[in-house]
C-alpha cells in the first residue's frame, strides 16, 4: 500500500512540476484576456524556445565540422531576444518580428553558406520563406502577408541574380516553388481563418441569444409562476372557506387540478438550460396525473416500456409540452368520457410515443394540413397547437405523424425523437 502510496505520490509531484515549467516557460503574460491571442502566445512562445534550444546543438555540430558558429551565434541570440518579447504584452510584436527575421534568413544563409550546392541553396530559398508564411498567418492579416509573399519571392530573384555564388539558373526552381506553397498557406490558413472568425461570431450570436432566452424565461417561469400560485391560493382558499354544493365541488377540483397543471408546465421552461435536473419519465407521469386530475372521468393511461425505464434517456426538454397539448385537443373535443393511451418505447436510440384517443378523429378535410399553422376547426384565432407541436419536435431531429384511424373511432400520433 504505501508502495502505490508513494508511486502515486510522484506521479503527481511530476505532473506538478511540468505545470511549474509550462508556466514559467510557455504561459503567456496574465495582461493578455483574448483565449485566442493566449493560444497564439503558447504556441510562439513554444516555438522560440525550441529554437533557442536546437541552435546551439547544431552550431555545436557544425562547429566541430566546418568551425562557422558564428552565424549561428547570432541567430540564437536573435530567437532568444524574441522568446523574452513574447513573455511580456508584446506578444503581436514578437509574432511580427518572429516572421521578419524568419524571412530574412534565406538572404542571410546565402550570403555566408560555405557550401552552395543547389541541394542547400534549394533547402534556403524554400524552407525560411514557408516557416516565415507559417508564422505570418498567424499574425499578419491576409493582405500584408500576400505582400510578404510577394515581397520574399521578387526580392529572392534579385538577391540570389546578383549573388555570383548562386545565380537564377540555380536558385530560380526553388524560388517559384517556395512561392506556390507559400501561396498555398496563404490560401488556406485564410480560408481557415474565415471560418474560424465566422464560427466566432456565430458563437458569440448564439451566447447572446442563450443570454436572452434565460432572461425571458426567467421572467416568464417567475410572472406566471407567481400568478398560478395566486390562482391555486384562492381556489384552495374558497373551497376551504365556503360552503360549497357537493355538484360544484367537482368545479373547484378542477381548476385546482389545472391550476397545478399549468405550473408543471410553466416549471419546464425553467429547466431550459438546466438538463441535468430534468427526468422525463417522471414530468410525462405527473401531467397524465394531472390531466385526470382535471377531470376525474378521464380515464389516461401511461405504458412505458421496460427498455425505457432502465436507460437514461435525456429528450428535448420541451417534449412533454407537445403531449401536453395533444391532452389538451382531447379534452376539448370528447370532454369528460375521454380515455387516453400513451405508450413510450425505445427503438434503436429513438424514443417512440404513440398517442391515441377515444375522440371523434381528425375530420378528413382537414388530415393532410393538420400540422399547418390556423389549420383547426374550432374557429378562428385557433390552429396553432399541433403547428408548435411540430416545431418542438422537428427542433429536436425527430418527426410526428397523424396515424390512419377510421373517422370517428379517435385520433392517433406517432411522435420519434433521437434520444442520448
Amino acid at each position: 500500500m504505501f508502495d502505490i502510496m508513494s508511486e502515486v505520490q510522484i506521479e503527481q509531484g511530476v505532473g506538478t512540476v511540468f505545470q511549474r515549467i509550462n508556466q514559467i516557460l510557455f504561459e503567456p503574460s496574465t495582461t493578455i484576456k483574448s483565449d485566442v491571442l493566449r493560444m497564439k502566445a503558447r504556441l510562439l512562445s513554444f516555438a522560440l524556445f525550441l529554437v533557442v534550444v536546437l541552435l546551439p546543438l547544431i552550431q555545436l555540430l557544425l562547429g566541430i565540422l566546418v568551425s562557422n558558429i558564428t552565424l549561428f551565434a547570432i541567430a540564437t541570440l536573435i530567437f532568444l531576444a524574441i522568446y523574452l518579447l513574447s513573455r511580456t504584452r508584446y506578444v503581436t510584436v514578437a509574432g511580427v518580428v518572429t516572421t521578419l527575421v524568419l524571412a530574412a534568413m534565406p538572404y542571410l544563409f546565402l550570403f555566408v553558406e560555405f557550401n552552395q550546392a543547389p541541394v542547400r541553396v534549394a533547402l534556403n530559398v524554400i524552407l525560411w520563406p514557408v516557416i516565415a508564411a507559417l508564422f505570418g498567418s498567424q499574425w499578419l492579416t491576409a493582405k500584408y502577408e500576400a505582400l510578404l509573399i510577394t515581397g520574399q519571392t521578387v526580392g529572392l530573384l534579385i538577391y540570389c541574380n546578383i549573388l555570383p555564388a548562386v545565380g537564377l539558373q540555380i536558385a530560380l526552381e526553388p524560388i517559384i516553388d517556395q512561392a506556390a506553397l507559400s501561396l498555398v498557406v496563404l490560401i488556406f490558413t485564410w480560408s481557415l481563418n474565415y471560418y474560424l472568425g465566422e464560427l466566432e461570431e456565430h458563437k458569440k450570436f448564439l451566447e447572446q441569444r442563450q443570454r436572452e432566452l434565460e432572461v425571458y424565461t426567467s421572467v416568464l417561469t417567475h410572472d406566471l409562476g407567481n400568478d398560478m400560485q395566486i390562482v391555486r391560493g384562492l381556489v384552495e382558499l374558497l373551497s376551504q372557506t365556503m360552503d360549497i354544493p357537493g355538484d360544484k365541488i367537482a368545479y373547484f377540483t378542477t381548476s385546482l387540478a389545472v391550476s397545478e397543471r399549468m405550473s408543471r408546465v410553466i416549471k419546464l421552461f425553467s429547466v431550459v438550460g438546466r438538463g441535468s435536473e430534468y427526468d422525463f419519465l417522471e414530468t410525462v407521469q405527473l401531467m397524465a396525473d394531472r390531466a385526470k386530475e382535471a377531470n376525474s372521468a378521464a380515464k389516461v393511461s401511461l405504458v412505458i416500456e421496460p427498455d425505457i425505464r432502465s436507460a437514461d434517456i435525456r429528450p428535448g426538454i420541451l417534449l412533454p409540452l407537445v403531449l401536453e397539448n395533444l391532452l389538451r385537443n382531447t379534452a376539448d373535443y370528447v370532454g369528460e368520457t375521454a380515455v387516453v393511451t400513451i405508450r413510450l418505447g425505445l427503438v434503436e436510440k429513438r424514443l417512440i410515443i404513440t398517442y391515441r384517443d377515444n375522440g371523434p378523429g381528425i375530420d378528413s378535410s382537414i388530415r393532410d394540413k393538420i400540422f399547418q399553422k390556423g389549420v383547426t376547426t374550432k374557429g378562428e384565432g385557433k390552429g396553432l397547437g399541433l403547428y408548435l407541436s411540430k416545431r418542438i419536435v422537428e427542433s429536436y431531429g425527430g418527426r410526428i405523424e397523424l396515424l390512419d384511424e377510421k373517422e370517428g373511432q379517435g385520433a392517433a400520433f406517432l411522435i420519434s425523437v433521437p434520444v442520448l
